[in-house]
């Protein structure tokens, strides 16, 4: 399916992202206060935000195996991006941050969200409803074949 690739190549682009941010922060403190646009002065601090970002990458990672059938769970990501812009929308406003500290969040995180909003638009290929004659819609009936219908349970004995 063409949309559930696309979802799932953004999604291990965000778990890119996340890891590496978090990698940076977790093992390289300065790096670390750069990604977060402000001076982090404990260290376990930094470790503490680079493991839930390591945590994000793994969760979108997980959601990459199979993004239509944890199609609810994505919009975790649009509102983490989405906070993510805001905050440093923010500080950049009340001038905690210069534009260049800001610079990734402003430019990675509106990509990352209009790549992740257009896959949740996307129609999946594989729903298709087929209606007969001129019922509105369409029923999901199963029955058993023939030769499966008259078979007894193994525990309901003979």
């Amino acid at each position: 399916m063409a949309g559930q690739t696309y979802l799932k190549a953004t999604l291990t682009l965000m778990a890119l992202y996340a890891g590496v941010m978090g990698a940076l922060t977790m093992m390289f403190q300065d790096a670390g206060s750069y990604v977060f646009q402000y001076q982090i002065q404990d260290p376990m601090l930094a470790r503490y935000w680079g493991g839930v970002l390591m945590a994000m990458a793994v969760f979108y990672l997980f959601l990459a195996l199979d993004p239509q059938k944890y199609q609810l769970f994505l919009w975790v990501g649009v509102l983490d991006l989405g906070i993510a812009m805001i905050l440093t929308i923010m500080h950049i406003a009340i001038a905690n941050i210069s534009w260049i500290q800001g610079f990734v969040g402003l430019i990675v995180n509106p990509i990352l969200i209009v790549l992740l909003l257009y896959g949740l638009a996307k129609e999946p290929e594989g729903k298709v409803i087929f209606v007969a004659g001129d019922a509105k819609q369409g029923e999901q009936v199963q029955e058993l074949p023939a030769h499966a219908s008259t078979r007894k349970h193994p525990l309901q004995g003979k």
